[in-house]
């Protein structure tokens, strides 16, 4: 298990509710994902970079490089004066059999914070071997209460899908999800498990434990180990599960819940290829996402007789995809960005601070934040093409 560097430390403790959690102390209260990723923006933008930059800094450091409020500036120098504290915690979980990955580390799948961007988790709670996270994987999603054949189609596929050399996506929920994973590990396949709520009490279970000891299984929580069940998490969890793998099989879906808001997001996003069971006496929503196919090139009909290589299916639909993408692309005569970009580039790396580079350019605080993320975006896309090591945080 790898050791927490002090650069996930840091982030983990403007974050993360491990102590707050405990303490219910106002002071330890972590920012909101919406307002870390403002936060983290400034920091991208200034001389200090990181979040591992600041446990030196006090609050008139803050506020003259970053230009946030003497409120902000206090807030973040108290969360991060526990860092003994949060150590211990992240210590305390480890003895459990639980790491945590944030945004750079490599145990972050890389696919998920690709496609969600900032949308994607600061960290992740995780439990098994992360090689797992590095294969490519296709999901499985449907109701909790399948029929008898569309259950009988999963296990098929998912037998498919592991002979072809790839990993299974799960939400470890019961029906679909729970017949997929048992399916693949008892087939001797790795699954990657998105859970949404009691990492702590999954890990009690023998099974789960042998097949987390075995390589076969890795379970991953954006919420704390013993979080309960709430809907809200459900929902962000089918974000994962989509975003980490290649592509997805809806096996049985109604037209409301969770797999019908989940398979419908991604179709609206463009996340990744959807695979839909097609077959006689397929549910409604099967039916309806079916339909869809007609306007959407990322809906792949898959019946129950099917011996189409799932693999081959989805290269193909990918590469119709960022074909897609590409002819869409904004025209960039127009964009001044383009023009200024490359003189901001080589300001950036002259060490001038935020406040320095506005006054250099003759522009607002918001215009050079607004080009700099533009930026910043740029240069992921232009290095992580091939889906490559995002940036840091």
């Amino acid at each position: 298990m790898e050791k927490l560097s002090d650069e996930s430390l840091s982030i983990l403790l403007l974050t993360s509710d491990l102590l707050y959690r405990k303490t219910k102390d106002k002071e330890q209260k972590p920012f909101t994902p919406s307002e870390w990723n403002k936060f983290a923006s400034l920091l991208r933008n200034s001389s200090y970079a990181t979040p591992g930059s600041l446990y030196d800094k006090n609050e008139d450091d803050l506020i003259k490089e970053l230009l946030i409020s003497k409120p902000l500036a206090k807030r973040v120098c108290t969360l991060m004066k526990y860092a003994a504290v949060m150590a211990i915690e992240v210590e305390k979980l480890s003895g459990m059999g639980i790491w945590i990955a944030t945004r750079g580390d490599r145990n972050y799948p890389q696919r998920v914070k690709q496609l969600l961007k900032e949308q994607s988790p600061p960290f992740f709670y995780g439990a098994g071997d992360g090689e797992v996270l590095r294969s490519s994987a296709v999901g499985f999603v449907g109701s909790r209460d399948a029929d008898s054949k569309s259950i009988e189609f999963t296990k098929r596929t998912v037998r498919k899908v592991i002979d072809e050399g790839a990993s299974i996506v799960s939400g470890g929920a019961k029906g679909i999800d729970l017949t997929s994973q048992n399916e693949a590990l008892s087939y001797g396949g790795k699954v990657v498990a998105f859970v949404h709520s009691e990492l702590d009490i999954l890990l009690r279970k023998k099974e789960m434990r042998k097949s987390i000891v075995e390589g076969q299984l890795v379970l991953l929580s954006a919420v704390h180990p013993s979080a309960t069940f709430k809907g809200f998490n459900a929902m962000a969890r089918n974000k994962y599960i989509y975003t980490h793998s290649r592509g997805t099989v809806v096996a049985a879906s109604g037209t409301k819940g969770g797999t019908w808001e989940g398979a419908n997001e991604n179709l609206k996003h463009s996340w990744v290829p959807l695979i839909v069971r097609d077959s006689e006496n397929i549910p409604e929503g099967n039916r309806k996402l079916l339909e869809m196919g007609a306007f959407n090139r990322l809906v792949i009909p898959y019946s129950d007789e099917s011996h189409h290589s799932i693999i081959d299916l989805l290269k193909n639909s990918t590469t119709v995809e960022t074909k897609m993408q590409v002819k869409q692309a904004p025209k960039k005569d127009m964009d001044l960005f383009y023009t200024v970009w490359p003189t901001i580039q080589t300001l950036t790396k002259q060490n001038y601070s935020f406040s320095e580079l506005c006054q250099i350019l003759n522009i607002l605080p918001s215009q050079l934040e607004s080009w700099l993320e533009r930026g910043n975006q740029k240069v992921a896309d232009d290095e992580e093409r091939l889906l490559e090591q995002p940036s840091l945080f």
